[in-house]
């Protein structure tokens, strides 16, 4: 059968307002054309991703997304999150091994190579160059100043004095500060 035809055909089956997946399935043994994003669509379908019924795709990719989102609040990390009683539990410079920030930047580490790596190996492959449709909001619509606001926190800091006498007597003083850290301060120049 020659290619025009087969695009064809694939256009009547899928332009109808519920699909036939046994028609779908006979035409798609022979492979699916990737013209028009028909393969992504057809696999959809045959793994029953997408129903039959064109109409309830959008509610169903609706629900599929936000099944995703949720999905995805559970599962990545977000360093920095406040504790029940209001003080903040984690910090970037944390050298304990546990720390959600250790976590965070392993992750990151590993998102960084897979994505070199199929950038790399996949460059002839579109799906791995074009950016996503739905690309995840909290990522994209914060700001670093937002994130950086977050992180700058009121802490109660113990400090010691220490003094030493010339005869061996040694005198600690213990004081509490409470400092805020002002990250417009960070960022002024010297």
């Amino acid at each position: 059968m020659a290619y025009k035809a087969r695009l064809k055909e694939f256009d009547n089956i899928l332009n109808k307002d519920v699909i036939n997946l046994r028609d779908l399935q006979k035409l798609a043994f022979n492979g699916i054309p990737d013209d028009q994003g028909k393969r992504a669509l057809c696999w959809r379908l045959l793994l029953n991703y997408l129903p039959t019924e064109k109409a309830s795709w959008s509610t169903h990719l609706k629900t599929k997304r936000d099944l995703y989102q949720q999905f995805i609040d559970e599962m990545i990390v977000t360093p920095g999150c406040k504790e029940a009683d209001g003080g903040v539990n984690d910090h970037p410079l944390s050298v304990n091994p546990d720390s959600e920030w250790q976590a965070f930047f392993k992750d990151n580490e590993v998102l960084l190579q897979i994505d070199k790596d199929v950038r790399r190996l996949c460059p002839d492959i579109s799906f791995f160059q074009q950016p996503t449709e739905f690309p995840c909001s909290v990522v994209v619509n914060s700001m670093d100043v937002k994130r950086l606001h977050r992180r700058v926190e009121r802490r109660v800091l113990k400090s010691a004095n220490v003094e030493r006498k010339g005869l061996g007597i040694t005198k600690v003083s213990i004081t509490r500060h409470q400092h805020f850290i002002n990250a417009s301060l960070l960022f002024m120049l010297p």
